[in-house]
């Protein structure tokens, strides 16, 4: 998938954290299939108790090849499982993947 533009200002963090820390949430991200950056903005909206919502929200025409139920149960399963799709579902996902959306 190709990397999500970040909208609004942004701050970069620089921080020492314990190494077994940093292994189990890098272990976690990749689990969930989403940037290490995601999952720790998702981990400090939650400290925070709060949902932030983006500015503007983005309009989409056509649904992502992610929103089938079937393709979003294969994408859950742990890294290293099988997956089985059909051609048009791989070349859908494939399509899906160099969208510059």
């Amino acid at each position: 998938m190709s990397r999500q533009k970040q909208e609004g200002p942004t701050r970069q963090i620089y921080a020492a954290v314990r190494e077994d820390l940093y292994l189990a949430a890098k272990a976690r991200a990749t689990e969930s299939r989403v940037p290490l950056r995601e999952f720790l903005e998702q981990a400090l909206e939650l400290a925070l108790g709060q949902t932030l919502q983006p500015q503007e929200p983005e309009a989409t025409t056509e649904p992502s090849v992610w929103e089938d139920e079937y393709i979003a149960m294969q994408a859950s399963q742990p890294l290293g499982a099988p997956v089985e799709l059909t051609e048009d579902e791989a070349a859908a996902i494939a399509r899906g993947a160099f969208d510059d959306r």
